[in-house]
């Protein structure tokens, strides 16, 4: 029987079972939802959709990988997933889809997870060769995702999330299986940094992304190299570069002040751009 997706997060003590019992929950997880060893997967080039393919190839699956690219994602990002599906062996489709077509989604409603996801869906199920699966994981079903809702009404298959694999299992079970850099940084949909019911445009969109890419390409060769920010719009015209707390104590005061060149060097586009160290980084929008 599937897991449903809206069952309750597990205890912490889970994390504690060996690998080899969550491999094993993994992989039948995964030949439910594809029982012919083929599957498509929705693949954005981040952490929960590579450690899958990882998996799925560990498994003997012949594997598409779906990539949806739109203003929504930025160019780094799709460039990164076509180098990353090459140099493993992977077939990967890229789809170009503009999620802003819908209303929903370029008013920014609350909502908008969820018509995205169904519009971007709906797409991927029609062209998929095999049956598709995303990357969603357990840890996903304790947050603010409406998305999840278009995923459950379109019967895509999560089999991170049906295996109970939390994104912090996700990271050690890589560790223990060879998995390349297990420890990347979530970098998500672009949409998430902008105030709900404001309208989106590609422009603001495609700022955002090349100002993030700018210090991500910065600090690469660092010894901060997988540092967490989120560039966000918190109101009117007003721009803040939301930094993870913990991570930005690290940084010395040479890397805090490139910091702050890199972002004063886009007033043009964003004004003044405060620096604003974070605890929690993720979810700043639902909080409110």
């Amino acid at each position: 029987m599937k897991a449903s997706p809206t069952e309750p997060l597990l205890p912490l003590e889970k994390s504690l079972e060996p690998d080899e019992a969550r491999i094993e929950r993994l992989k039948n997880a995964l030949l439910t939802a594809a029982p012919g060893r083929r599957v498509s997967i929705a693949f954005s080039g981040g952490l929960d959709s590579r450690f899958l393919s990882f998996f799925a190839l560990r498994l003997d699956f012949e594997i598409e990988l779906l990539h949806v690219h739109g203003p929504h994602v930025s160019e780094q990002e799709t460039l990164e997933a076509r180098a990353w599906a090459d140099s493993h062996g992977f077939k990967l489709k890229i789809v170009e889809l503009n999620p802003l077509q819908a209303p929903e989604v370029s008013r920014n409603c609350r909502e908008r997870c969820y018509f995205c996801k169904r519009m971007l869906f709906t797409e991927l199920l029609r062209i998929a060769s095999f049956p598709l699966c995303d990357g969603t994981n357990h840890s996903d079903l304790g947050n603010y995702r409406p998305g999840l809702l278009a995923l459950r009404e379109l019967k895509i298959n999560s089999p991170l999330a049906m295996a109970q694999i939390s994104k912090p299992e996700i990271r050690e079970l890589g560790r223990a299986l060879g998995f390349d850099n297990p420890d990347q940084v979530a970098r998500p949909c672009i949409l998430t940094r902008l105030p709900y019911d404001t309208a989106v445009s590609a422009e603001d969109l495609k700022n955002i992304a090349e100002t993030e890419r700018e210090i991500f390409e910065a600090f690469a060769e660092s010894s901060n190299p997988q540092i967490a920010f989120r560039l966000r719009k918190v109101g009117g015209k007003a721009y803040e570069l939301h930094v993870q707390a913990q991570e930005y104590e690290r940084l010395s005061s040479e890397e805090r002040s490139l910091l702050e060149r890199l972002v004063k060097e886009r007033q043009n586009n964003f004004g003044p751009v405060p620096i604003v160290p974070m605890d929690k980084l993720s979810g700043f929008f639902d909080r409110k």
